[in-house]
């Protein structure tokens, strides 16, 4: 298992990775849209990567906790190895934010919500779809 990206929300997604790219040589690995939802994959100082994340309904809201930290994401090497884990929290009974969905950008993956409400998710990305990250 390895640290796959931090995910942050913003409401300006391309301000971030302008911010990004100046001061961290940010390189911009992978851009993904799905109707409201838009992201960006981006990589700082060749080693950690960074998925910027953004939806209308965040750029016309005040709520300051609409911003920043979403959630940290463990890359496993198999599909089986996100549904081990997976069933394993169900029987623990704790408690999940997705459970073993499949995007059409290679990502298959669960969230596990953690006692103090932060979000891990587990992934496997399929490499033969999205080798950009």
């Amino acid at each position: 298992m390895k640290l796959h990206h931090i995910a942050f929300w913003t409401k300006d997604i391309d301000r971030l990775i302008n911010f990004y790219q100046k001061y961290f040589d940010g390189q911009v690995l992978f851009r993904y849209q799905s109707g409201d939802f838009s992201s960006a994959f981006i990589r700082i100082y060749n080693c950690l990567t960074l998925e910027l994340m953004m939806r209308s309904v965040l750029v016309n809201n005040t709520q300051i906790d609409l911003v920043g930290y979403s959630h940290f994401s463990l890359e496993v090497d198999s599909k089986d190895e996100v549904d081990r884990m997976t069933d394993t929290f169900i029987q623990n009974e704790v408690s999940m934010e997705k459970i073993k969905e499949q995007y059409e950008d290679g990502f298959y993956e669960s969230s596990v919500i953690d006692p103090d409400g932060n979000v891990i998710e587990i992934a496997f990305v399929d490499r033969t779809v999205n080798n950009a990250v």
